[in-house]
């Protein structure tokens, strides 16, 4: 990649810089002839028109309503071909047989080409795939517009590679198989979509040949029921389609007086099938597992026409351990029944719990698989029992480091092994960087701000039994005296608890608006190392930040221009204090103590001094100023939150994710 990234694209109204459309549209070759061809500019005439040539195709690449607009309007159509083939020949004529411009131009003129095919053929095309489609799931239900294309085009990566060529919403689960079967022989390449909340990018379009199976319409709760899960037992399930959203099954779980387990913190809008594809967790995994532990049974459509069933025999009605035998059962039409056999650690890695890199499972379909073998279009949940009781507490860390903070954890997760009657039903952990975006309330009596705060709900059957854990807990505390623990004493107050934890999207408020969430997964004997790593990084972007500040202003002092009757000669004077003031402010900066060093005292220093030697030359404090606030806004801060503890070992998961926002 390029060190400079170049913005000579005009109307470019995504974040992508040049070289990163070229590449995307024209491929890597393209940009390095771009980039040799650079120095040999002479008026630069044909550059401009090849860039906005670019810019065009690049356009009607990301932007559905504009490639609509050219389908619609066949002047629109003919003025915009012609125009960008007379721009075309105008580059090959200034060439004088310039090998590498003339290549670029064929480049482009292959891209326009297919463009202009693209739209010629799109209308019977549309009509060719809405015909056979729309045979199966009703014409109404299948999607061409610019709105639906737009929509469909990531998930909440905001990865964007295509547009999708069309969007399909099946009415009923029995469509899809053989909807998927069409799709395929029609030459198009599947992609299943739910909310659209996933991480992993499993609903984004991979090719400009993707149909969208969108499950939002299979929504339907379809009851609760009790199933045998041998040896005399019998279990609360409910079954629900794909598209249910999760906090609607959580809901009808909660009106039974039962407990729907799998709870991403995108329950507010995740769905049932997405769930399944990405085993997702959730608050309560510490204590119940992930989709894979509560899934009773599911449906898969697969790319074949068939129906896959999926039933997993003899449920234990409880987490997968490391030595468990797990065993699903696979019903296909037309062939026998067949099981497959996983040992709990070929689920689980040891040492690591869910093992999201994991995709083969032994062969068993549709779970952690993104998407990509399958849709699943229903599955049974496995309901557990409400504990009766429920006590939260709230554990402030204190001091220099994290290293207490992962201790205590880790601690917790050998002492409270989830087996007994007294449980760890959740547990919740955010960093610093969130304690002050949220705007937290400190609990202990402490002028300082907790370096990580913890939530914990513990469950029991009796106060005797929860008791007996807070004990447990509190002995286990006597040995970290800087962490401060609180118990809520009543709901409103465990209410208020859990609020802090909701709040966590709040850090894009005090920021430039924008975030990246990765998903991770670390073992809980690594969180102090990743806690380091991460506090390392962010005091290293905070020293170059402010350093960024202190040159650019320094460079746009020197070079400032005033006029006449601003004393050019007095102000020329000032000129050696400025630089003097920024050395200072740069030998400060890298002398500050860490603690001190968001609070930018020596860029807070310098901008005063700065304020005092200008004062009066209200152009430079007016240039000086924008700069700090542009330049402060480009900050970069990574901040974490996870749920702690998702195995059930002291060896067990952190699923963590980090925040990269600037």
């Amino acid at each position: 990649m390029s060190e400079r990234k170049y913005r000579e694209i005009p109307f470019n109204y995504t974040s992508a810089d040049d070289e990163r459309v070229v590449r995307l549209i024209l491929g890597d070759e393209a940009w390095e002839m771009l980039e040799q061809l650079r120095s040999r500019r002479v008026t630069g005439r044909s550059a401009r028109l090849l860039m906005r040539l670019i810019g065009e195709l690049f356009i009607i690449h990301r932007n559905p309503f504009v490639f609509e607009e050219l389908l619609e309007s066949k002047s629109r159509r003919r003025q915009f071909f012609a125009s960008c083939r007379a721009d075309l020949d105008t580059i090959r004529k200034a060439a004088h047989g310039e090998a590498q411009v003339l290549a670029l131009v064929t480049r482009c003129t292959r891209l326009l080409d297919d463009l202009e095919s693209s739209v010629r053929s799109a209308p019977l095309e549309r009509e060719r795939v809405r015909k056979v489609i729309g045979g199966i799931v009703g014409p109404a239900n299948v999607f061409f517009d610019p709105f639906s294309l737009i929509s469909h085009a990531t998930d909440a990566t905001d990865w964007r590679l295509f547009l999708p060529f069309a969007v399909v919403c099946p009415d009923d689960e029995v469509q899809v198989a053989g909807l998927l079967r069409v799709i395929g022989e029609l030459g198009y390449r599947a992609i299943p979509r739910g909310a659209g909340t996933g991480l992993t990018g499993g609903g984004v379009p991979v090719a400009p040949d993707c149909v969208m199976i969108n499950t939002e319409k299979l929504n339907r709760i379809r009851g609760i029921h009790s199933c045998s899960v041998g040896q005399g037992r019998s279990v609360s399930v409910i079954e629900v389609e794909a598209g249910v959203v999760t906090e609607d099954a959580m809901r009808c779980a909660e009106e039974a007086g039962l407990v729907f387990a799998t709870d991403p913190t995108s329950s507010w809008a995740s769905t049932i099938g997405g769930n399944i594809a990405e085993n997702a967790g959730g608050k309560t995994a510490v204590l119940w597992g992930t989709a894979i532990d509560n899934l009773f049974s599911f449906r898969i459509a697969m790319p074949d026409g068939r129906l896959h069933q999926v039933r997993r025999i003899d449920h234990p009605l409880r987490k997968i351990r490391p030595n468990d035998t797990v065993v699903f059962e696979v019903d296909v039409e037309d062939e026998p029944s067949r099981r497959i056999r996983l040992q709990g650690k070929e689920i689980r890695k040891p040492g690591l719990w869910k093992d999201i890199t994991n995709k083969a499972l032994g062969g068993l379909p549709g779970i952690q698989k993104e998407g990509t073998d399958g849709v699943i279009t229903s599955a049974e949940f496995v309901l557990h029992p409400r504990y009766p009781l429920t006590w939260s507490f709230c554990l402030e860390f204190f001091g220099e480091s994290f290293d207490e903070a992962a201790r205590v954890i880790c601690a917790l997760a050998e002492r409270f092994p989830n087996r007994g009657e007294e449980a760890l039903i959740a547990l919740e952990h955010f960093d610093e960087e969130y304690v002050r975006a949220i705007g937290y309330k400190v609990k202990a009596a402490r002028s300082e701000r907790p370096k990580a705060v913890l939530l914990i709900d513990m469950v029991g059957y009796s106060e005797s039994q929860l008791e007996r854990g807070e004990r447990t807990l509190r002995d286990l505390l006597e040995h970290y005296p800087n962490t401060h623990c609180v118990r809520a004493r009543d709901a409103a107050e465990a209410a208020r608890f859990w609020k802090d934890r909701k709040s966590l999207g709040a850090i894009a408020a005090r920021t430039n608006a924008f975030k990246l969430n990765e998903d991770i997964v670390l073992p809980l004997d690594a969180l102090a190392e990743f806690s380091r790593f991460v506090e390392t990084r962010n005091t290293e972007e905070e020293r170059f930040n402010q350093k960024a500040i202190v040159d650019a202003i320094e460079s746009a002092v020197i070079g400032a221009r005033i006029g006449e009757r601003e004393d050019p000669q007095w102000f020329g004077e000032k000129l050696a204090r400025a630089r003097e003031l920024a050395d200072e402010a740069r030998r400060r900066l890298f002398g500050d103590a860490v603690a001190d060093l968001r609070s930018a005292p020596a860029v807070v220093e310098f901008m005063k001094e700065l304020q005092h030697l200008f004062a009066g030359y209200s152009p430079v404090l007016d240039r000086i100023e924008s700069l700090e606030s542009a330049l402060r806004a480009r900050l970069i801060v990574i901040a974490t939150h996870m749920h702690a503890g998702d195995g059930l070992e002291a060896s067990s998961v952190g699923n963590m994710e980090s925040d990269s926002r600037s």
